[in-house]
């Protein structure tokens, strides 16, 4: 009887051999590894896009309104002369508006639940725009309007 090694098996393979590649099969390993590798790189090197900062003035006098309370209602600056400011019901990001959609969002939100309104306008945007959306909004019963501003500078 011949003896057998503990290391092969029945038909004499030892167990330490790799199974050979079949012809035609592709190894995918390098490319999964080329592929984690691009997703690092992308991910180190790519620059988070937060909210788009605005030119807000700068405050004198004020008190903080707590913003997860609030619906904020921003006023973008025209870009031409030929254009008319952009209305956004959210904090610049939301839908654009109409002026004449201003008071039926307010009025939504109020029967939501939310009080306070911030309305964030940038500095080139005329008064009298952001003088109608603050009519628009404290027209509605219960509705209190603030103004969102930017910090004062470090002296």
């Amino acid at each position: 009887m011949a003896s057998r090694s503990l290391f092969t098996g029945e038909d004499g393979a030892s167990f330490g051999n790799r199974r050979k590649p079949v012809q035609g099969e592709l190894d995918i390993t390098p490319m999964i590894d080329v592929t984690f590798l691009l997703l690092i790189f992308f991910m180190v090197s790519s620059t988070m896009q937060g909210k788009p900062d605005l030119d807000v003035p700068v405050a004198e006098h004020a008190i903080g309104v707590d913003s997860l309370g609030a619906a904020v209602i921003t006023i973008f600056a025209a870009e031409s002369v030929a254009e008319s400011p952009r209305i956004v019901l959210g904090d610049v990001q939301g839908d654009e508006a109409e002026l004449a959609d201003v008071r039926p969002y307010v009025e939504e939100k109020t029967r939501g639940g939310i009080r306070k309104f911030v309305i964030k306008a940038e500095g080139d945007v005329p008064h009298g725009i952001v003088e109608e959306v603050a009519r628009a909004i404290t027209s509605v019963e219960g509705a209190q309007m603030f103004m969102g501003v930017g910090d004062r500078p470090q002296e």
